[in-house]
C-alpha cells in the first residue's frame, strides 16, 4: 500500500518536471495532423468513387497506334 503511494507520487513529480502529461495527451488524443489525414483519406475516398476506368486499355492504344501509322502511310502516299 505504502509502495503504491510512493510509486505514484513519484510518478506524478517526474510526470510534471518532464510535461509527461502533456506528451501522452499529444500521443494518445487525435492531433491536428490526425484530423488533416483523415480529412486527406476521405477526399481520396470520394475521388476513387467518383472516377471512372480509364477509357482506353493498353490493347486498345496499339490498335490506335497501328490505325494511325496506316493512315499515315496512306496519306504519305496521297500526298505524292
Amino acid at each position: 500500500m505504502l509502495q503504491k503511494l510512493v510509486m505514484n507520487k513519484i510518478i506524478n513529480v517526474l510526470s510534471k518536471n518532464f510535461k509527461l502529461f502533456k506528451l501522452m495527451k499529444y500521443v494518445e488524443e487525435p492531433n491536428e495532423l490526425d484530423h488533416k489525414v483523415l480529412e486527406l483519406e476521405n477526399h481520396i475516398l470520394k475521388l476513387e468513387k467518383d472516377s471512372h476506368p480509364p477509357i482506353f486499355t493498353k490493347e486498345n492504344k496499339k490498335d490506335i497506334d497501328k490505325r494511325l501509322k496506316d493512315i499515315e502511310k496512306r496519306l504519305e502516299l496521297f500526298k505524292k
